[in-house]
Order: C-alpha cells, then sequence, then structure tokens
C-alpha cells in the first residue's frame, strides 16, 4: 500500500523554516526564451569552427559582442549604476540557460562576477568610472589575475609583490592561466603587499588592484597565450616593475584575500549554474539519441544499461540545482554563502560530468564525432571540476567550515 505523506504548510515550524530560507523557485522564463533565441544565433557549427582556428583566434568574438550587447550580463550591477539590479538567483538563471545550449559562457563570465567586488568595495572614484561603462558594455571586466605557477592555489606562497614607490604601485611577478586578459580591458589582480603578521593568517597582506590593460601592455606587462582547448583563452602574464597609480587598489590595502574569498563564492555559485546547464545540455542530448536510436529492434531506451545512469545523474543534476538555490539565496539575503557555495559547485560539477558520462555511453561510437557535439562539451565540464577552484579545495573548505576539521591549508 502506497504512502502519502502530506507536509502541512500551516505547522508553525515548518512554515518559519520556510520563510527562513526564502528560496526562489521561479523559473524566470521571461529569462531563457530571449536568451535561448539569442544563443540559437551561435549554432553548434559556429563553435566547431572557432575549434579549427589557430589558438589566437578561438576567442568567441562575435557571440561576447551580441552576450555583453544584450544587456543580461550587467543583471548584477546596481541600477544607479546602468545595471539591472537583479538578484543572484537571476545571473545564475542566464548562465544555465546559456550553457543549456551548444553555447558556453566562460568568454564573458567575468563581467558579470567580477563587478560585483568592484561595486561592494570599489572607491566612489572607481565606481563611478567603470561600472556604468561595463554596464552598458564600452568597457570589459572579464580577467582576473591570481594563481601563479610556483603556488597555485596556495595564496599565500604568493610571489608577485606590489610596492608602493611614491604615489605609485609598482608590481613585479608573474601570473598563470589568466582567462580572457587580451580581450578585456580591466584586470583584478592580486599581489602581495606586506608580509602576513606572525600568528595571523598567512593570507594577509594580499592587496587588490584595478590593472588598465592597454596602458599595462604598454608598460610593464607581457603576455603568452596558452595553447589549450577552446573556451579557455588563458595566458601567462608577466609583470616587470608595471607602475599602477594609488587610487587602483580595490578597497583596502592588505585586504585582497577577504575580497578574493568572497569574489570565490560568488563565482562558485555562477559555475555552479553553468555546470547546470551543461548538465540540461546532455541530458536532452542523450534521451533525444536513446530513443531514436534502433539497435537489435527497438530504442536502445528501452535499455536499463541506458536508461539508469541518465536517471541517475538527473537525480543528481536536480539535488545539486537545489543546493545552487539556496547558495544564490543566502547571498541574496546579504549573507555570506561560504562552504555552501562550495556544495552547489561540487555538487553541480560531479552531476554534470556524470550526466555527460552518461550522454557519452548513450551515443557510443558516435560521442567522438564532433558533429554531435558531445566530446566538446565534455571537455568543458571536465575542466570545470579543476577550475576556477578545484574540487579538493572545495572539500577542504566544507571540511573546515561545515564538519568543524581542521583546516588542510
Amino acid at each position: 500500500m502506497a504512502c502519502h505523506v502530506r507536509i502541512d504548510c500551516r505547522d508553525e515550524f515548518m512554515t518559519e523554516t520556510l520563510l527562513k530560507m526564502r528560496i526562489d523557485t521561479n523559473d524566470y522564463n521571461e529569462f531563457r526564451d530571449p536568451l535561448r533565441a539569442l544563443c540559437s544565433d551561435f549554432p553548434p557549427e559556429y563553435w566547431r569552427k572557432l575549434e579549427d582556428n589557430p589558438p589566437d583566434q578561438r576567442y568567441p568574438t562575435d557571440f561576447a559582442d551580441a552576450i555583453i550587447a544584450s544587456g543580461f550580463f550587467a543583471a548584477l550591477i546596481e541600477e544607479d549604476f546602468g545595471g539591472a539590479g537583479l538578484p543572484l538567483r537571476v545571473a545564475a538563471v542566464i548562465l544555465e540557460t546559456i550553457h543549456s545550449t551548444p553555447c558556453n559562457a566562460s568568454c564573458v563570465l567575468g563581467q558579470m562576477f567580477l563587478s560585483t567586488i568592484l561595486g561592494k568595495h570599489g572607491s566612489e572614484a572607481q565606481k563611478n568610472e567603470f561600472l556604468p561603462r561595463i554596464a552598458a558594455g564600452e568597457t570589459r571586466f572579464l580577467a582576473a589575475a591570481i594563481s601563479e605557477d610556483e603556488s597555485g592555489s596556495d595564496l599565500a606562497a604568493m610571489q608577485t609583490r606590489a610596492e608602493k614607490r611614491g604615489d605609485r604601485w609598482v608590481i613585479n611577478g608573474t601570473k598563470h592561466w589568466v582567462n580572457n586578459a587580451r580581450h578585456t580591458d580591466i584586470m583584478l589582480l592580486l599581489a602581495r603587499t606586506s608580509e602576513a603578521p606572525e600568528g595571523g593568517d598567512p593570507c594577509d597582506g594580499l592587496t587588490a588592484f584595478l590593472v588598465d590593460i592597454p596602458k599595462a601592455r604598454e608598460n610593464g606587462m607581457s603576455a603568452e597565450l596558452i595553447d589549450a582547448m577552446i573556451n579557455s583563452n588563458s595566458e601567462n602574464l608577466v609583470f616587470e616593475d608595471l607602475e599602477l597609480p594609488a587610487d587602483a587598489v580595490v578597497g583596502e590595502v592588505g585586504k585582497g584575500y577577504d575580497y578574493y574569498r568572497e569574489l570565490a563564492e560568488i563565482e562558485c555559485i555562477l559555475c555552479a549554474a553553468c555546470a547546470s546547464g551543461d548538465s540540461d545540455f546532455f541530458s536532452e542530448k542523450a534521451v533525444n539519441y536513446a530513443n531514436e536510436r534502433i539497435v537489435f529492434g527497438r530504442p536502445i531506451s528501452y535499455n536499463q544499461g541506458i536508461q539508469f545512469p541518465i536517471s541517475k545523474a538527473y537525480v543528481e543534476v536536480q539535488g545539486a540545482k537545489l543546493i545552487g538555490n539556496k547558495a544564490a539565496a543566502i547571498y541574496d539575503a546579504g549573507k555570506r554563502p561560504g562552504a555552501t557555495a562550495s556544495m552547489a559547485k561540487h555538487m553541480a560539477c560531479e552531476a554534470a560530468w556524470n550526466m555527460a558520462d552518461a550522454c557519452f555511453t548513450t551515443h557510443g561510437g558516435f560521442a567522438f564525432a564532433r558533429e554531435y557535439d558531445v566530446e566538446r562539451k565534455w571537455r568543458d565540464v571536465r575542466i570545470m571540476q579543476m577550475a576556477p577552484q578545484g574540487t579538493n579545495m572545495l572539500l577542504s573548505d566544507i571540511g573546515e567550515n561545515n564538519l568543524g576539521m581542521p583546516r588542510s591549508f
């Protein structure tokens, strides 16, 4: 006999719990429908052709121009500065929708989330100068120079230094895997301005700077493009006595790591949305192919060996979306999502990988054929388990802040 459990929302405890969570379950089709229409102008053939190009010609310029001109990526900028002033949940919906199509938003992702730190911690002069231009699409804010070859995720070991000389800051050091550096106008740079105090957090003493890229290229910054997979568009940067004005500092000197942590939480939530969108792409692709492919006289979707992996991954995707919505709700309520953001990205990327694997298996040998776009998207979701925050770093964050275990890094 079936057991039907009814949750009575008039129950005082349940009502209070639901009100406190305030999780936004709106599907926001008013954003999804025009986004899908825009993305339809950039079909799979567009992305395949880019992949055939030399490394310095793989950036999806036409797509980036169109998506920035649409205004969707000004969603998080306050209305006072020309943006839409929308909640993070809507920004997540925008990215999820784009990634549910053959398109990829990594080329413009920074335009959405980097402006949040500028809006929260930038000076009034910085906000007035840059945010209206970013919102209008006149200025591109696509890159953040954080990681280094020797230190990687160990920001306490960062070697790039910023020294105050008169009214200027002078930068020396290197940064690796800086996405979209040659396609941006301004860049966020993290550098050490002082040593961490004894007994304090080893990441104290880092400072965030805004770098004018065209000026920097003529004033001590050189770049080398990394020949990597499509949608990477990464460079190694070298700074040799790069001079920045005193007003290039974002927020307080020495507080850069705090801003980075906040930025990483927002980025985790938005990357989770990208991964969930990719999951939707693979899910639709797998189901359609399974229903159409006839083997042994019937569609292969009848076979549990095909059906169950897709169904299992689908369950994981739905759970990941709920955690992503929870993390966004915490942020939109004015609080830091902390390790909930790490959980969102970890779950979404794991689910996307499993759905991609199920889709790959469903297509069999045809998954390797570029015309099906499975292997291209499959590479996209694999890299998301490593960057911008790797799986082990996310699990360390959860272990420390949710489970009370010692800090492992």
